[in-house]
């Protein structure tokens, strides 16, 4: 067992809270005996699940395949499986807790990410596997609406895709939407994070780095999403919207340990959970707050200048809702789910 103190320790000493982005039992498990509140099985996660640990799923897995004919009809029935599975260990959690914590997550068909009717019939779906399911969506056009839709129906959401200020902005806004819409219809609101993935916005912007010949170092663009998260906190405090950022997709410590003190839900893999018990271990890793520690502004400046495509996703205003599904982190990132994950769903 990882003896994770530098995650137990902000858990139970910061308004910063975690989950585990892993849905392997010996992961999660462990996790949450270090403070994890939930976690998440995005398609990837859910594969490594149902492909490492066959002996739990195989008869389930053979009924399916006789039950539902068409192999690509049979996914979101795979999703199932894992989302069950995981979330008996977290309803204790979610009950104790009046329904504010001990989630697990399950995403929608990431190709579908332009098709709101379909997205909206499979989050339901997604949502009655269990009353501590929250239904992860992501942050393009459609999935903006699909998100208000269910948050009016007092179903538990989880936008994601968010690379960026403008989408996270978006999916706060559509939830307080629809949670009025929820008030109205007699429904009490359900809880939503919203998960801004900084490090796939980092994947695309080396991509870009590279193309452009390489002006700045990794370091910078670890820094670069850190501040987008950073802000992302200043701008939710400073519009008292409701629903909570998630940090997700680390790529480095420096990036989990510079947003400790916000009010978060963070997803953290067990790679970078490693990492943190490695430093902590040298005793190289500081407890403190430091969300409120900006980000140095000469590196901001210096990727702004450097990879134009940044700006959309720093500023506020960086991308209008119609810029979302075109942009390259947002289809970089599902081309991804979709390669690591649902594809490889429809394999077993």
């Amino acid at each position: 067992m990882r003896e994770n103190n530098f995650l137990k320790w902000m858990a139970e000493n910061t308004p910063t809270q975690w989950c585990n982005d892993s849905a392997l039992p010996g992961d999660y498990r462990d996790a949450i005996k270090f403070g994890a509140i939930g976690c998440t099985t995005n398609p990837p996660l859910s594969y490594e699940l149902l492909s490492k640990h066959p002996e739990i799923f195989a008869d389930k897995i053979e009924e399916i395949k006789k039950r539902i004919p068409n192999n690509a009809d049979r996914i979101v029935e795979y999703l199932g499986l894992v989302v069950k599975y995981v979330a008996t260990d977290f309803i204790g959690m979610y009950e104790k807790s009046g329904g504010k914590i001990g989630y697990v997550r399950s995403q929608v068909e990431p190709k579908k990410s332009a098709d709101a009717q379909a997205m909206l019939a499979m989050g339901k779906t997604i949502a009655s596997f269990g009353k501590n399911v929250m239904v992860k969506i992501p942050g393009t056009k459609a999935g903006v609406w699909v998100l208000e839709e269910l948050a009016a129906l007092g179903i538990p959401t989880n936008p994601t895709v968010c690379v960026s200020l403008p989408q996270v902005i978006a999916t706060a806004e559509a939830y307080a939407r629809g949670c009025e819409r929820a008030v109205k219809a007699g429904l009490k609101p359900a809880e939503s994070t919203t998960a801004l993935v900084m490090g796939r916005l980092q994947d695309f912007l080396v991509v870009e780095n590279e193309r452009l010949g390489n002006p700045v170092t990794l370091n910078d663009l670890e820094m670069a999403a850190l501040a987008v998260l950073k802000r992302a906190n200043s701008i939710f405090k400073e519009r008292k919207y409701a629903q909570k950022i998630m940090p997700a997709a680390f790529r480095c410590t420096a990036q989990v340990t510079g947003l400790v003190g916000g009010e978060f839900h963070m997803t953290i893999h067990p790679k970078i959970q490693d990492q943190l018990i490695a430093q902590e271990s040298e005793g190289t890793l500081k407890k403190e707050i430091a969300i409120d520690t900006p980000v140095d502004e000469k590196i901001i400046q210096k990727v702004l200048k450097a990879i134009p495509d940044y700006k959309m996703a720093y500023e506020p205003d960086g991308m209008t809702i119609d810029q979302f599904d075109d942009f390259g982190a947002t289809k970089m990132t599902l081309d991804g789910f979709d390669k690591t994950g649902w594809q490889k769903l429809l394999t077993l």
